[in-house]
């Protein structure tokens, strides 16, 4: 399976946190593009289909006693921070040294209200993670997605 580079969030992203601290992490997806849609604020992502949010550990979590918080954010503005911002889905709090390279979250994407911009945000509570990094996106079948260096699966014969 290919993914699309337009619903990356986070390519080997360097995430790490001081204590306290919310941020968003990587890039944000615009899912209107310039053209403001103005009568119809429900989005059909998947085009009546399941999409994932998928977010994958590439370098293990590094702080004492900390633990790291994973927001999916749909915001009317491009920083995720004021305007109009929700949460839409949230990893609730995970001990750093749960979030170990490799690991990985799989959480269907929500029916909601989707603003122009949805991105990912980060919390570190309790201690600062001082080394952190995450592959993120959105895809619809993620039971068939591997990594690879090309982003092609093992199986393909011209892999």
């Amino acid at each position: 399976m290919f993914i699309d580079s337009s619903l990356e969030i986070a390519d080997n992203t360097d995430v790490k946190l001081n204590n306290g601290v919310t941020a968003k992490l990587g890039n944000e997806i615009d899912l209107r593009g310039d053209k403001a849609i103005l009568d119809n604020a429900t989005v059909d992502l998947s085009a009546g289909e399941k999409m994932f949010l998928v977010i994958e550990v590439t370098a293990s979590f590094v702080g004492s006693g900390a633990s790291y918080k994973f927001n999916l954010t749909t915001s009317t503005e491009s920083a995720l921070t004021g305007g109009t911002t929700k949460d839409i889905w949230t990893s609730g709090n995970q001990g750093v040294a749960e979030l170990v390279k490799g690991k990985r979250y799989i959480a269907n994407l929500p029916e909601a209200e989707y603003h122009r911009f949805l991105g990912l945000r980060g919390t570190a509570t309790g201690a600062n993670v001082t080394t952190a990094n995450i592959n993120a996106f959105l895809t619809k079948d993620v039971t068939n997605w591997q990594g690879s260096a090309t982003r092609v699966p093992a199986t393909d014969p011209a892999n």
